[in-house]
């Protein structure tokens, strides 16, 4: 180490500092704030950007996996609801019959829907949050030679984190989804005509 100080001439000083946020996304405001003309400061952005690039593939496959899985979410929500239409044919019309608005009826149906939301609400995060947190623990085993990323300081595991900013997102957002998904078939029984359904038409 003395004689690279030496070769460098760098003695008695720091060549290089490293510091370490709490928040990675603070990163480009201290980078700013400590800029100065007698020393150049980069953000690990700027050190990693292969590693950047991972991430932002990362980010974009899970976007179009959350799409998929709230895609078929609406579509196993909105089939259920038309099934149950059908199947209460009658006891819709029957409601209509002594008269019930058709915006109860519809509140009937919504209020269905949001259960079934609650429900794989609570669900998902029993279940999500058990897998997340044991590979929180033990992580994914990963070589990331086989991605190119040799020289770069990262353990041979990469490992999950389950963030409650995460889970409130997901939870309004299946709502929205069941909700919307549920409309068509809510509207459909609001506007049957009683004598209709009572006959089963």
């Amino acid at each position: 180490l003395d004689k690279a100080q030496t070769i460098t001439g760098a003695e008695d000083r720091a060549s290089l500092i490293f510091i370490m946020l709490k928040d990675k996304e603070q990163a480009e405001t201290v980078a700013a704030a400590l800029q100065s003309s007698n020393y150049t400061v980069v953000t690990w952005r700027d050190m990693n950007a292969m590693i950047v690039q991972v991430e932002d593939f990362a980010n974009a496959y899970m976007t179009i996996f959350y799409l998929i899985v709230l895609g078929i979410t609406a579509t196993v929500v909105s089939n259920t609801l038309v099934m149950s239409v059908f199947e209460r044919t009658r006891e819709i019309g029957i409601l209509a019959a002594i008269g019930m608005k058709g915006r109860r009826i519809l509140a009937q149906f919504l209020v269905e829907a949001a259960l079934i939301a609650t429900l794989g609400v609570i669900g998902g995060i029993i279940f999500g949050g058990a897998i997340t947190t044991y590979f929180g623990i033990y992580g994914f085993p990963m070589d990331i030679s086989k991605f190119g990323l040799t020289g770069i300081l990262l353990e041979n595991r990469i490992y999950t984190v389950l963030t409650l900013d995460n889970v409130i997102y997901l939870s309004v957002l299946t709502y929205i989804v069941t909700l919307v998904a549920s409309f068509a078939p809510a509207r459909m029984a609001a506007r049957m005509e009683p004598v209709e359904a009572l006959h089963g038409k």
